[in-house]
Formats: C-alpha cells, sequence, structure tokens
C-alpha cells in the first residue's frame, strides 16, 4: 500500500529525503497558520478551518474529479448527465453482463452461481469469520478510546435528524425487509424440519433448549456482527467527509491510506465495485421482499398465484414508485417513507404482543437476551470446522472444492481398507451416522450467506448511515448504529420467532405422538402429523387449520409468517394486509436507498445528480432482481443467497483495508506524532494504477515523476524474476555496504525464490502434484524474508506502518514491494545521532 505523504512528498524528487520533520507543537495543529509539513495530504481542508463544502456546486466537487473522467452534459439549459464515466461503465458492464446472462441462460448461471458460492465457502469461512470479529473489537476499542468524542463535522455541528427518524431510517434501510421475511421461518428451520435438521451451536438437553438454540442463532444473524461492516464503512467516511470535506463516495474513505491513488482508476474501481455489491446485496433482500408480498396477497386473494411471474410484475411495480420516491430527495422522500414503514412494523409488533400471550413473549425476550449475550463469544468464532471436513471424507466429488483436498483420493483409501473389515457391506459410515454432526452445508446455507449478505449491503448501508449522522460523534454512531437497532430488531426476532415455535407445539402436541418428533434431530412426521406437500389435509389438521394453527415445520417457508397471523380471529385480515405493506414500503425505501446511493457513487459524490441517472440505476436494479428470481426459479433463495456470497468476498478484503485508512484517518485528524513526523517511500507500491505518477485530480499540478515508466516497468520485471536483486541492494544500504549481511539476505531470498519455482515447476507431472505445496512453502519463506526486509527499511527510514501492512502487501504483491525497496536503497539513510525532533539538514 501508499503510505503517507507529507511535505516531503510533495517537493520535487530531487530535494526529497527520508528524514523525518520536526513534530508538530501541540495546537498548532488545530491552529489556521501550521506549517507546511502539517499537511499530510494536500486535500484535507478541515471543517473548522474551512466551513462546509457545497458539492451540489460543480465546481467544487471537480476539485476532487479528474476531468479526463468527468461527463457533463446539458441540453436546453436542462442538466442531462453529470458522472464519472469510467465509474459508471465499469459497474454497468458488470450488473447488465450479469442480467444478460441470467436471462439468457439461467440454468447455467445458477450451476455457475451455486458453485461459487459452496468454493468461497469452503474456502474463506475463516475469513468470513475472523473478520467481522476483529472489525467488531476495533470499532469498540475505537469508541471508548479518545477518538470517540469527534464529532463529525464541525465541533459545534448539531445533527441534521433527530434521534427518531435517525433511528427509523438507520433501521430501514439496515434490515427492514428481511426481518419480515426470516422472522418467523429462521428460527423455525434452526427448530423443526421434516427431514433430520441436526444443529449443535449451544449445549442442549432438551427440546426447550433446542428452541432457544433456534432464537439464540437467529439473533446472531442479526446482531452484532452484522452490524459492523455497517459502522465501519460509516465510521470511515464520516470521519473524511465531514471532518476533512470530502465528497461523500467511498473512494474518499481510502484517501488516508491511498493518497491520490483514489482519482486513478484503483478509486473508479472502488466505487464501481461498492456500486455492484449494492446493488447484488438489496436485490437479494428485494428478491427476499418480493417473495412475502405475494405470499400476502395470496392470503388476501386466493386468485393471486404465487409465481415467479407475478413477482417480477411486482417487482417493476414498486421500483417505479422507489424511482418517484428517489426524485423526491431524502428529507421529503426516504425519510418520510421510513418514518412511516417503522410506525406501522412497531404497530404490528405491539399488536401481536397484547393479542397473545403477553408475558410469554416478554419472558422469551429477557432469556433469550442473555443467552446471546453468553454465547456470542463461543459461536461467533465457530468455523464448522470438524463438520466441514464432510466434504472431503464422504467423496463429495461435486461437493468438495476445498483447495489442497485429497477428496476422492482419500475416500477410495477409505473405501479400500472398510472393504477389508468384517462390515464391509454397511460401506463407509458419514460423520452424521457416526459422530451426530449437523450438515456440513450449514455454513454455506446461513452463517456465510449472511455475512456475505451484510457485506455486499456495507456500502450501501454504510454511506446511507454516514449520510444521515453528520453532527454526531464517533461514540455516538457507533453505540447508536450497533445499539439501538438491535434491541429493536431482537425484540421482533424473538416476538415473531417465539410465536412460531409455539404455533408448532401446538400441532405436535394436538396431532402427533412421541415417535413423530425426533427433537435431538429436529426432525418431525409430517405424514403423520396429516400434512401432504405443505397443506393440511388430515381431518385433524384441518380442525386446527381452522382455529388459526398449523404445523410450520411442514408448511412453505412464504406461509410461515402469515400462519401466525391467522388465531387472532376477527384481526388476522387487517394483520396480514399490514405485513403486506410493511414489506411493500420496506421494499421501496430499501430499493429507493439502493438507487439513491449508487447513483451518487457513479457520479462522484455529487449530492443530487440530474434525474436520467436517477431512473437509469432504480432501472438497473430492477432488472437485476428479475434476472436473479428468473435464474432460480422455483428455487430463487439459492440464486440470491449464491450472489450475495459471491460479492461479499471481495468486499470483505476491502472492508480490511478500509479499517487499516480508518485508523490512520484518525491519528490525521488528531495530529498525532507517530504519523505527521514519518516520512514517506521514495515510490508507492500500488502507483502502477497511475502509470507510476500519482498525482492530484488536477492534472495540470502533476509533476514529472523521478524515475521513468520505463525504469519502473524494469524493476517490477526484476521483482517477479529476481527478487534476490532488489533484496541485496536493500541489505547493503540497510548494512552499511556489501557485507556478509547482504550477501546472505540475497543468498536466503534467491534459495526461497527457486525452490519456489521448481517444486511448482515439476508438480505438474503425474503423481506429482503434492510438491507444488512444497513449493508454496517456500513462497512463504520468500514472503517472511521480504515482509522482515521491508520492517528494518521502514523503521530505518522513518516511515510510518506495521508488521500486518508489510505482510499482506509482500504476500499479494511481492514484485511491487521489492521493488519499491530497491529504489528506497537509493535514499540516503537518517544519521543515527539525529534526533526525531532535529533531522538532519539537506543542503538541496
Amino acid at each position: 500500500h501508499q503510505h503517507n505523504r507529507n511535505a516531503l512528498s510533495n517537493l520535487p524528487h530531487h530535494t526529497r529525503q527520508s528524514t523525518p520533520p520536526p513534530p508538530p507543537q501541540g495546537p498548532l495543529c488545530h491552529q489556521h497558520a501550521r506549517p507546511p509539513f502539517i499537511m499530510v495530504f494536500e486535500d484535507i481542508r478541515r471543517a473548522d478551518e474551512h466551513g462546509d463544502t457545497d458539492f451540489t456546486d460543480e465546481k467544487e466537487l471537480m476539485r476532487f474529479v479528474r476531468a479526463s473522467r468527468w461527463v457533463s452534459v446539458d441540453i436546453g439549459g436542462y442538466r442531462l448527465l453529470r458522472l464519472n464515466w469510467v465509474t459508471t461503465l465499469m459497474a454497468s458492464i458488470v450488473l447488465w453482463g450479469f442480467t444478460i446472462a441470467a436471462l439468457m441462460e439461467p440454468v447455467e448461471v445458477l450451476a455457475e452461481a451455486k458453485m461459487w458460492q459452496s468454493w468461497v465457502t469452503q474456502n474463506f469461512t475463516w475469513l468470513y469469520i475472523g473478520s467481522q470479529n476483529v472489525w467488531a473489537l476495533f470499532l469498540l476499542y475505537i469508541c471508548f478510546s479518545k477518538y470517540g468524542a469527534l464529532r463529525l463535522g464541525r465541533s459545534d455541528e448539531k445533527p441534521e435528524f433527530n434521534d427518531i427518524s435517525w433511528f427509523a431510517m438507520l433501521f430501514s434501510c439496515g434490515i427492514g425487509v428481511g426481518i419480515y421475511y426470516w422472522g418467523v421461518s429462521e428460527p423455525m428451520y434452526y427448530y423443526r424440519a421434516g427431514y433430520s435438521n441436526a444443529l449443535w451451536k449451544i449445549p442442549m438437553n432438551n427440546d426447550d433448549d433446542r428452541a432457544q438454540q433456534a432464537i439464540f442463532t437467529t439473533l446472531f444473524h442479526w446482531g452484532l456482527h452484522g452490524w459492523v461492516v455497517y459502522i465501519v464503512v460509516a465510521v470511515a467516511l464520516s470521519v473524511v467527509c465531514y471532518r476533512w470535506n470530502m465528497p461523500l463516495t467511498m473512494r474518499s474513505a481510502f484517501y488516508p491510506l491511498l493518497g491520490n491513488l483514489i482519482y486513478s482508476p484503483l478509486g473508479d474501481f472502488i466505487d464501481a465495485l461498492s456500486i455492484a455489491c449494492t446493488t447484488f446485496g438489496v436485490c437479494t433482500s428485494l428478491g427476499f421482499g418480493v417473495s412475502s408480498i405475494n405470499n400476502g396477497l395470496h392470503k388476501l386473494n386466493s386468485s393471486i398465484e404465487v409465481t415467479v411471474d407475478n413477482q417480477i410484475i411486482i417487482i417493476w411495480v414498486i421500483t417505479i414508485i422507489a424511482t418517484v420516491s428517489i426524485t423526491m430527495g431524502l428529507k421529503s422522500g426516504i425519510q418520510t417513507l421510513a418514518n412511516v414503514t417503522f410506525a406501522i412494523g412497531l404497530f404490528l409488533l405491539f399488536a401481536l404482543m397484547f393479542l397473545d400471550n403477553t408475558w410469554y413473549l416478554l419472558n422469551s425476550y429477557v432469556q433469550s437476551t442473555g443467552h446471546y449475550f453468553q454465547w456470542i463469544v463461543q459461536v461467533g468464532f465457530q468455523c464448522d470446522t470438524f463438520q466441514q471436513l464432510q466434504y472431503e471424507l464422504q467423496n463429495s466429488k461435486d461437493k468438495n472444492l476445498l483447495w489442497g483436498s485429497s477428496g476422492s483420493k482419500l475416500f477410495d483409501n477409505m473405501k479400500a481398507a472398510n472393504a477389508l473389515t468384517e462390515h464391509a457391506s454397511a460401506g463407509v459410515l458419514t460423520e452424521a451416522a457416526l459422530y451426530d454432526s449437523h450438515a456440513a452445508e450449514f455454513m454455506d446455507w446461513w452463517t456465510v450467506f449472511y455475512w456475505g449478505w451484510w457485506i455486499s449491503w456495507a456500502p450501501f448501508v454504510g454511506m446511507f448511515i454516514a449520510r444521515i449522522s453528520r453532527g454526531r460523534t464517533i461514540r455516538q454512531l457507533i453505540l447508536g448504529g450497533f445499539f439501538a437497532p438491535i434491541v429493536f430488531s431482537f425484540l421482533w426476532l424473538v416476538v415473531f420467532g417465539s410465536l412460531g415455535i409455539k404455533m408448532q407445539r401446538v400441532a405436535e402436541l394436538a396431532l402427533g405422538t412421541v415417535d413423530d418428533v425426533n427433537w435431538r434431530h429436529g426432525q418431525v412426521n409430517c405424514a403423520n402429523l396429516g400434512y401432504t406437500v405443505g397443506q393440511p389435509t388430515s381431518a385433524a389438521a384441518l380442525a386446527l387449520a381452522a382455529e388459526g394453527y398449523y404445523a410450520l415445520a411442514c408448511r412453505d417457508h412464504g406461509d410461515r409468517v402469515f400462519d401466525v397471523m391467522e388465531p387472532y380471529k376477527a384481526v388476522s385480515t387487517l394483520l396480514i394486509f399490514l405485513v403486506v405493506v410493511g414489506v411493500s414500503l420496506y421494499f421501496i425505501t430499501s430499493s429507493d436507498s439502493g438507487s439513491y446511493v449508487d447513483d451518487v457513487l457513479a457520479a462522484q459524490g455529487l449530492p443530487n445528480p440530474p434525474l436520467i441517472q436517477k431512473i437509469f440505476w432504480a432501472f438497473t436494479e430492477g432488472a437485476v432482481a428479475t434476472a436473479l428470481l428468473k435464474t432460480g426459479g422455483d428455487d430463487a433463495l439459492a440464486a440470491l443467497r449464491a450472489v450475495s456470497i459471491c460479492s461479499g468476498l471481495p468486499y470483505t478484503i476491502a472492508l480490511c483495508v478500509l479499517c487499516t485508512s480508518l485508523w490512520r484517518a484518525l491519528k490525521i485528524d488528531q495530529c498525532e506524532d507517530d504519523i505527521m513526523r514519518a516520512a514517506s517511500w521514495s515510490t508507492d507500491s500500488l502507483d502502477i494504477f497511475d502509470l507510476f505518477n500519482p498525482g492530484p485530480a488536477d492534472l495540470s499540478a502533476f509533476k514529472t515523476p523521478r524515475y521513468s515508466p520505463a525504469a519502473r516497468i524494469a524493476s517490477l520485471v526484476k521483482g517477479v524474476f529476481a527478487p534476490f536483486i532488489a533484496v541485496h541492494a536493500a541489505s547493503k544500504s540497510l548494512h552499511g555496504g556489501d557485507g556478509v549481511r547482504a550477501k546472505l539476505d540475497a543468498a536466503l531470498v534467491s534459495v526461497w525464490f527457486a525452490l519456489w519455482i521448481v517444486f511448482v515447476g515439476v508438480s505438474g507431472g503425474d503423481g506429482l502434484g503434492e510438491w507444488a505445496y512444497i513449493g508454496w512453502a517456500f513462497y512463504m519463506f520468500l514472503v517472511f524474508h521480504i515482509t522482515y526486509m521491508r520492517v528494518q527499511m521502514r523503521q530505518a527510514h522513518g516511515i510510518y506502518g506495521n508488521v500486518l501492512e508489510d505482510f499482506f502487501g509482500c504476500l499479494v504483491m511481492y514484485p511491487n514491494i521489492v521493488s519499491q525497496l530497491e529504489y528506497q536503497a537509493e535514499e540516503p539513510m537518517p544519521n543515527a545521532d539525529t534526533s526525531p525532533a532535529e533531522p538532519k539538514k539537506n543542503n538541496a
């Protein structure tokens, strides 16, 4: 990555040195007349010193947009287009390419998407699970540190929206549709099914514990781990955009780390990826929402069939309504819708609590909250390590997508050994049969799907939360964003989940026998309860259904949220109607919020782009949702799940990088010595994205690069094929000449590099595939050695950074890093007796 640019970075290259500048003197950091070395980045304009920047003024925005990328078209004085054509084109190619492919070849696209979904889950469960926990701890540390008191805007600024409206919009754009769709069904999936449904997440002794596990697992998927991704993005954007007066666009959040590279194609890619993730994430929710609306309309009027075609019609009707809402703006449109929608949901929730056993529901809420905080740490780190061994041990050739797995070869060896046993006729046992393991696919179906879904929503919801949170402190944003929605959503999920479990028990007690329910495996015999293909058919089941009670585990998913409304005879129709209206309004709110964010990203932060662009992004959203439903057909959920997981993976990596950028932003904002006094690298590891000459948005301010592109390319080629050359140069610089240490470093890197190439090369022969992994083990030694050299060089020159950043850079782009080391070795070393506060004078 690129390190910070201080005053030294802005000097002509021939006068640039790596000696740290003098430290800032406390209050000077926040005065108008500051020494030039304090200005780490040219584009920082603190809100307290410069006032607000009005980015509706296109001239102000153009300070952050390269003219070659900006399209501005007027017809007859009417604004027709205002957009970054590179970002728009990249995002449009991805979204419309997927849409066209899905509509033309739905079966093939679904199969491919499901394959990639399983590949991501099997190989990156550890990344999804681990990163969510790290982000949560990172945010909590910031919240309760000195940074928590920083106001997102001017120091005297007040929040733009009151607490109620802020919370309503926070909740509406964050989770609205999902809690209707999953409120009853998700706990029921964990509790009971018409097939063996073992699940072991927390200790269980009886069915009461299984019921509690069902609600806990649901809360786990909708709790802190979900909201953390939104808050990371929201805080990072708010600091940079409201305290430093930069445009509200995702690339701005990476400015503390990437500097001027955000104006390069790398910045365009960040915004395009954000648009694609936003659209796929929102369309996943729209797919869920339209299913609920269709089922609710069928409940109200049986002549309205539940079909994919009807759901597509609903998508386009609501897309049109959402487009109208977008044109009204944030306050008139989205805020009003959010308030109304939240009020309907609140009314429905309280009505159900009063209509049913209120004390049972309140008991469940208190108990479930306690279970959540008791088990959140343990389950939060669970990767289903041993359960996922089933992919490798059960000969699932079409399912085993694990890198490095011995797959069918291992199973063949097990099968051959089993054939020699006395019980060979029974075949090789399964883990489920011998160890009572739950399904290997659980992470694929649920937890990783959820984390991918939340992450794919992160640019959309995070940016939207940032938009509505100006004037609040970081602590208010983190605590409010974490706990306020969780308190309400937990109440909703517990009430709906508990009503579903209660209804299932009513049906089992009335219609079944002890032999019909296997609580340990969460299985019920639906046929014996009088159900066929999701419908009550026996006299007893029909009589119970007439009273409004169903065996929910035997019902279709889409029916369940409406089934729990039926025991309240006189008002059940009203409740079902409110669910349909609530889902529809949340659908509209999510759609118009998502389109608004896409539109702003494509316009590189322009707050109110032209109407035609708003229509385009709303239309694109509707088209992608249509393609997902067409692709999935009767199994639309599979398509929605697959696209969420796959689109979430690249953004998981992006969010890890964003945390680094946020940390730097906070330290720069507070003018902390360790970063403000730091020198910078003589070249940037990612400047290849800007033709080796990263500069500001204003192309006229570009300087002639110190090293020519040809020289930089030659250095990169050397880095690819002979990294030991750069390591030798770096070691000579660090250790004062071509001594034993320099020769040893070069020799060791040569050995690691050669052994990596040799072993990977010979692995292509028959039966030699395993040698490739020996080669990659040597590659890790190469990475460790280059990391060590980079840490030494960084410390010697006073460059800000940390070991994790060094390691990650070496792991994924070692040629860039060794090239950077080679050029840094040419820089003069600071004198050993020079203190940081008194740098060596540079005669140049």
